[in-house]
């Protein structure tokens, strides 16, 4: 099934689909890069996400993917140290970072790419390279995401 684009949110003009080549938005310690978004276009050059779902689909599937990478557990009520599965403790400090890409498709839009790029940490002990803090990278999602619709020039609402 196609998407059928609305009419523009800024200026009601008609929405032609177009695929915005690279747009990032960062919080420490994310980035999120998306590579040929699908959007719609008007000939005033406002730009609005190719669907109203579109978004918050967008979030729901990088936080599943998010999930699927390694992290440390955290412990602690105050001072938050982080351990290995091993139990071995992942020291604090900025890590290496990586880029974790991943292919996507919303229904009935062009397929397009997305970046996440985070530091990992490699456990002194058993190797095993994870995130320190996967709530750390979960409070920064959102204001990454900002920064994406920011970049693509996408309206705020409310």
């Amino acid at each position: 099934m196609a998407i059928k684009l609305r009419s523009c949110p800024m200026c009601r003009g008609k929405l032609e689909l177009v695929s915005i080549d690279r747009v990032s938005g960062s919080h420490d310690p994310l980035t999120i890069t998306v590579l040929g978004m699908p959007a719609g276009r008007c000939a005033g050059g406002h730009a609005a996400p190719v669907h109203p779902d579109f978004l918050i689909w967008l979030i729901h599937e990088l936080r599943e993917r998010r999930q699927q990478i390694p992290a440390a557990e955290e412990k602690g009520m105050l001072f938050k140290k982080a351990f290995c599965a091993c139990g071995a403790q992942i020291p604090s400090g900025a890590g290496e970072r990586r880029t974790f890409a991943y292919d996507l498709a919303f229904e009935g839009a062009p397929g397009f790419k997305v970046e996440l790029e985070m530091p990992m940490h490699r456990c002194a002990k058993c190797g095993k390279e994870q995130l320190r803090s996967a709530k750390a990278i979960g409070a920064a999602a959102s204001h990454a995401m900002v920064g994406v619709c920011d970049a693509a020039k996408f309206p705020h609402s409310g």
